[in-house]
């Protein structure tokens, strides 16, 4: 299983944080990946630009999709 999480703003990163440090494979997702190497590039492994479509495509059977986007 693979935790694909979108958004990197500021009341993303304690949770985001705590899922990489305890292990989980996590993906992240973000419309900027210099923004988001900035919040947690020190310790996330994969990450990459977000499109709906990109998210989709990386999408497996059991993956947890976590969007903390706004609505729009």
């Amino acid at each position: 299983m693979t935790i694909h999480w979108c958004g990197t703003g500021l009341s993303s990163i304690p949770g985001l944080r705590r899922l990489i440090e305890g292990g989980q494979s996590v993906v992240v997702w973000n419309r900027t990946v210099a923004k988001a190497a900035e919040a947690v590039g020190d310790i996330a492994r994969d990450i990459r630009p977000y499109t709906l479509e990109a998210l989709t495509a990386a999408l497996q059977p059991n993956d947890v999709a976590i969007s903390m986007l706004p609505a729009d």
